[in-house]
């Protein structure tokens, strides 16, 4: 199996606006073809080592491009093994099929965010503050904000966690590799943070603060925590938070 960034160096991508889905698919046997899909995001029919990866053409450009490069994933590491319509970014459902959705997610951020080409492009920004630093990533490499958040801590450019709350819980906390480990955040929203704010009372902007380290982690009773919370619709709020 060739791995996204071979795949890459293969075809001379050198910088973002290389990054050309189509001419990837193609050089992997699919042809992308963009119409109205009703419930998924993408799906592709293939026999043998061509196929056609159909496109949900009602999406915007970010969510059409990780549909492709997470179909691509699939192509490349689950040939023969199912026939995949796409629906969510996150959140799988039978534990197989989990397990399938996160290989296809992590080909499709390292295909779409390769490192060789993330990471000096993150350096740039290192000094900014997390949103900022992703909203410019997202832009530079036409991402969602949430792929580009979850690639910047999954190659540890920020030493901390990833958190989404709902008003009624926490449905992912993903932490940076070398982040310290102080058991995962809490399950309901703290009302002295800024994702409380975003979620009960409307607020939409990014809110950024320190508090005390208990807001987010039981055993962090004595200790600060940064926050950088900021809203993700339709009902979610993102939080980059750290002990200090």
């Amino acid at each position: 199996m060739t791995t996204p960034d071979a795949l890459l160096r293969s075809l001379g991508v050198d910088s973002p606006d290389d990054i050309d889905l189509e001419t990837i698919a193609w050089s992997c046997g699919l042809a992308v073809r963009y119409t109205s899909l009703n419930g998924c995001d993408a799906r592709i029919v293939g026999m043998g080592d061509r196929g056609v990866l159909t496109v949900n053409s009602k999406q915007g450009l970010a969510r059409q491009r990780f549909s492709i490069a997470h179909e691509l994933g699939h192509w490349q590491l689950h040939r023969g093994r199912l026939t995949l319509c796409r629906a969510e970014e996150i959140e799988g459902s039978a534990s197989e099929a989990r397990g399938l959705e996160v290989d296809a997610d992590r080909f499709a951020a390292a295909l779409l965010m390769p490192r060789f080409l993330f990471e000096p492009a993150a350096a740039a920004l290192d000094r900014k503050p997390p949103w900022t630093m992703v909203e410019s990533l997202s832009s530079l490499f036409q991402t969602s904000l949430l792929a580009t958040a979850l690639r910047v801590i999954a190659l540890d450019l920020w030493p901390g966690w990833l958190v989404c709350h709902t008003r009624t819980g926490r449905p992912f906390a993903f932490k940076a590799p070398t982040a310290e480990d102080v058991g995962r955040p809490m399950i309901a929203v703290d009302y002295r943070s800024g994702a409380f704010d975003i979620l009960h009372a409307g607020a939409s902007v990014v809110r950024s603060r320190q508090l005390p380290g208990d807001a987010w982690f039981s055993g962090a009773q004595r200790r600060i925590a940064t926050e950088h919370s900021r809203a993700y619709s339709p009902d979610r709020a993102l939080t980059f938070v750290r002990l200090d």
